[in-house]
């Protein structure tokens, strides 16, 4: 159901290169401030079943617009989805 939410219209839609496959979603790299650091937030939001069909996870590493990040957290969504923390690797 969430894959069906993630339609190519949307703003900051992209096709992440994982392990085994491709995995469409939304990426965010949004600049923070806090408690006196600064710096980006990226995420990726994506489908749970087509994250774990291609291999993506914690540890593992997708490429984004030719960045190569680590999954550091997986944040589950409601309806079935799954927001990625990432760290450039």
């Amino acid at each position: 159901m969430y894959a069906e939410l993630i339609d190519p219209d949307l703003p900051g839609y992209r096709l992440a290169s994982a392990p085994a496959g491709t995995l469409p979603g939304i990426f965010s790299n949004a600049w923070l401030q806090a408690a006196g650091q600064a710096g980006t937030f990226p995420t990726f939001t994506c489908d749970t079943a087509t994250a774990t069909e291609a291999g993506a996870g914690n540890g593992r590493e997708i490429t984004i617009d030719a960045v190569a990040y680590i999954i550091r957290e997986s944040q589950p969504r409601d309806g079935g989805g799954v927001t990625f923390i990432l760290e450039v690797a």
